[in-house]
């Protein structure tokens, strides 16, 4: 055989053999081995992304203006590139308009990216839909972060979860009137302290006014320190921690009257 020939022998081979190899490879992203991109395109979408992602808030509806006394639901609108979604829980004679509220406010992408924008309101007592206790069932929080988990601070799913707000905030409160609710306390000093006195955690409140601990089972005090601009603080908290995560809610005076 001829060098030229040889030569063009060679590379047509080697040609080959790299078409081959490349087109061993497994599905790219668009294969049918992937899983489809999510697009959320809807208010209704964005609420489901967040009821998907966030085991707290299974069976929640959507608001009806209609409902008397709905304690709980869903609520989504058009917010930049994405939609925001609200969720509030109510609870304590909610056919008058409930006495008390927590609310959540999610930024939900087009991409089905879910953030946590705004979280307010006295900790939700177990048994309701956005109960921190959820904490402990090991769900990933929304974005798959852990940074929002399920409300719960607590890693090993036993200890407390609290939240630390200031209230009255009007001369004259009216139930269920939400320019009224208790604000979340940041920046609060919380100290945990055990039967026997020893104080076994030392805790801040953050911005939404919630501070937690991972705890052995057993009897603890729930202590918070005097907060500049409020005038009492609240009294201490004794909580019994057995097998799961305990809500703990303490209340400023704002002075407010």
């Amino acid at each position: 055989m001829k060098p030229f020939a040889s030569r063009l022998l060679v590379g047509f081979t080697i040609l080959v053999i790299a078409s081959a190899c490349s087109g061993a490879a497994g599905p790219g992203p668009s294969g049918p081995g992937s899983s489809p991109p999510i697009t959320i395109d809807s208010p209704d979408a964005a609420t489901a992304r967040v009821l998907a992602v966030d085991a707290r808030f299974a069976g929640i509806k959507p608001f009806d203006p209609n409902l008397i006394g709905q304690c709980c639901f869903s609520r989504a609108e058009p917010a930049g590139d994405g939609y925001a979604v609200t969720i509030q829980v109510g609870w304590g004679d909610c056919p008058a308009g409930c006495i008390d509220r927590h609310q959540w406010v999610f930024d939900v992408s087009r991409t089905g990216d879910v953030t946590l924008r705004t979280e307010s309101g006295p900790a939700v007592p177990a048994g309701l839909p956005g109960a921190a206790s959820a904490g402990a069932s090991g769900e990933p929080g929304p974005s798959g972060s852990g940074e929002l988990g399920l409300g719960s601070g607590v890693q090993s799913g036993i200890g407390i979860d609290g939240v630390a707000t200031a209230g009255p905030t009007c001369p004259v409160v009216k139930p269920g009137d939400p320019a009224c609710k208790e604000k979340p306390v940041a920046g609060a000093t919380i100290h945990i302290v055990a039967a026997d006195g020893t104080e076994v955690a030392t805790l801040t409140t953050d911005a939404n006014g919630r501070f937690s601990a991972d705890l052995e089972p057993g009897q603890y005090q729930v202590r918070a320190d005097d907060v500049p601009g409020l005038m009492h603080r609240p009294d201490p908290v004794v909580v019994t921690v057995t097998s799961k995560v305990e809500v703990v809610q303490l209340s400023y005076d704002t002075g407010i009257r």
